[in-house]
């Protein structure tokens, strides 16, 4: 298992966009994906359930990341949310 903490920089937060976003590229590894945030916890390779995290711009998730891709996994969704989301 693997993990990082990040500050979501997005004005909105977890949205349409970003969420599904994220949840493409989590569903695209092997790896188990999860997204916590408060007590909290999401499948990241779902949209509407990143969405029900109700996370804000500025707020704090830890992605955790457990498979046979896990590093490959986690430092992909890393660079995702520390870019903005912008390069995706």
């Amino acid at each position: 298992m693997t993990q990082n903490t990040l500050i979501l920089n997005d004005p909105i937060g977890f949205h349409a966009r970003t969420a599904s976003l994220f949840a493409k590229t989590a569903s695209s590894f092997e790896a188990e994906v999860l997204v916590y945030f408060n007590d909290k916890k999401a499948n990241g390779k779902s949209m509407l359930s990143l969405m029900s995290l109700g996370v804000k711009s500025k707020q704090e998730i830890r992605i955790e990341t457990n498979g046979v891709d896990e590093a490959t996994a986690l430092d992909r969704l890393s660079n995702l949310v520390t870019s903005n989301f912008n390069d995706y």
